[in-house]
């Protein structure tokens, strides 16, 4: 199956807000093949030019602006880098994937990645590799989840992911810092590559929800059907 969409299909457009990704049920693990998801994420238009974020504290160290990285498209396919692409409220399926650590480090006044993705249960660590203080402060639904201050050379900051949904990150010393935290209760869930692409594998037969969302792009949602013997190909527009 071939699916190519466009802005007024079957998708849901909307600004960057999550929908979370939870079923009324645990999630059960079934063994079995599945079939496969695969596409690319492309920028309809003209690529927007890079702008600069100014730096408004620590600039001997900061600079005094850095490149704005939250919408990144390769010039030559126009793919775009860190769309977060998972099954929506899917039940049942492949095993679950192991619950290693996540990480989240302050580095040269940014956070690195600044997309991060994991299951529930799992550890983040934060760290600040940099000589300036940082301040981790991380909502979810708008509630502070953690906000805790990093000095230089200071320790591992270590806390466990219990809930599935997006989480916000931001620096409140540096409010040109942000970062999100993708947590799923299932093991559908990948993000997008330099150029665009992405892959799902072992996707049970039937009809399922795709969805794709962007820091900035927002989010899509479209309906699809996989079976085990032919790829499922999607490929998708932004804005």
């Amino acid at each position: 199956m071939n699916i190519s969409v466009r802005l007024g299909t079957t998708l849901i457009l909307g600004v960057a807000v999550w929908v979370s990704p939870c079923v009324l049920e645990a999630y059960q693990e079934v063994p079995g093949l599945g079939g496969v998801i695969t596409g690319q994420v492309t920028f309809q238009g003209e690529i927007p030019k890079i702008q600069l974020l100014q730096v408004n504290r620590d600039e001997k160290f900061c600079g005094e602006s850095l490149p704005d990285d939250s919408l990144l498209v390769d010039s030559a396919s126009k793919g775009i880098f860190n769309i977060v692409v998972n099954l929506k409220g899917i039940a049942s399926g492949k095993p679950l994937p192991q619950k290693d650590p996540l990480r989240l480090d302050n580095r040269g006044c940014r956070f690195q990645p600044s997309v991060i993705l994991g299951v529930e249960g799992s550890m983040l660590n934060i760290e600040n590799a940099d000589p300036v203080l940082h301040n981790t402060h991380i909502l979810q639904d708008d509630q502070t989840f953690l906000n805790v201050a990093l000095p230089p050379g200071g320790r591992t900051i270590r806390k466990t992911l219990k809930e599935a949904g997006r989480l916000d990150v931001r620096c409140d010393a540096h409010k040109f810092m942000r970062a999100s935290l993708h947590i799923f209760d299932h093991p559908y869930f990948t993000s997008t590559d330099e150029t665009g692409h992405f892959e799902l594998t072992q996707v049970p037969p039937g009809t399922h929800r795709l969805q794709f969302w962007h820091k900035t792009l927002g989010l899509k949602e479209l309906s699809l059907t996989v079976n085990e013997s032919v790829p499922s190909v999607i490929n998708v527009s932004f804005p």
